[in-house]
């Protein structure tokens, strides 16, 4: 343009932004993984009477060491929801891990609004400190930072939901559970580290723990 021809003004070269090596830890525990995504409308059978009778969503926690998963189906993605989830994740796997890595959506963190110079502490932090978990932030439109989490979900589709039909709430989660147990069950190379040997981590926190909540 006119302004960078006449060298009025110094042109910036454009940096183009290289991913950096991702860090999996070897070790159970480390870090999970937390997203959601949507249960195909086309899987549920059953009767309509409201708009969204045939909305569900599929709540996913993954540790990234094992790849051992967590499902649970829910009606409402929203505060609420994840909150109960992180729960349940606990005290399924029995521990609580150091960190747990989530995108940037409503139902997981606060966005800045231009009025406020901090954003309000979302739920979902205080519940996190309480456990002495650290929530840690995916860089924004980045899913591939969440790669772990992400990929199963394509397990998810192409061996679940390409076959699943269901009539009411209570028969998801039977089927989600069923299919949890099977994916774990798959064999995975990532239960091994770099010799070749299994590894285990001591559990931070166990299941009486979140009681005292």
């Amino acid at each position: 343009n006119f302004v960078h021809r006449s060298n009025i003004r110094p042109h910036k070269e454009f940096v183009k932004y290289v991913a950096k090596p991702y860090d999996t830890p070897e070790m159970i525990g480390v870090k999970w993984q937390m997203d959601v995504k949507y249960v195909p409308t086309e899987c549920y059978v059953g009767q309509i009477v409201y708009y969204d009778d045939n909305k569900y969503y599929q709540y996913t926690m993954i540790d990234e060491a094992s790849r051992e998963r967590f499902l649970y189906p829910y009606k409402e993605h929203n505060i609420q929801s994840t909150l109960d989830f992180v729960k349940r994740a606990i005290a399924y796997f029995g521990y609580a891990p150091a960190i747990i890595q989530t995108d940037n959506g409503a139902e997981f963190t606060n966005t800045k609004k231009p009025t406020e110079k901090v954003p309000k502490v979302h739920a979902l932090d205080i519940l996190l400190n309480k456990l002495h978990i650290k929530h840690q932030l995916i860089r924004a439109y980045t899913p591939r930072q969440n790669g772990k989490v992400e990929r199963s979900h394509r397990s998810d589709q192409e061996s679940f939901y390409n076959y699943l039909k269901f009539e009411t709430y209570e028969e998801l989660k039977k089927k989600m559970l069923k299919w949890n147990i099977t994916y774990n069950n798959r064999p995975h190379s990532s239960l091994r580290n770099r010799e070749g040997k299994k590894v285990w981590w001591t559990p931070l926190q166990t299941r009486a723990d979140l009681l005292t909540l």
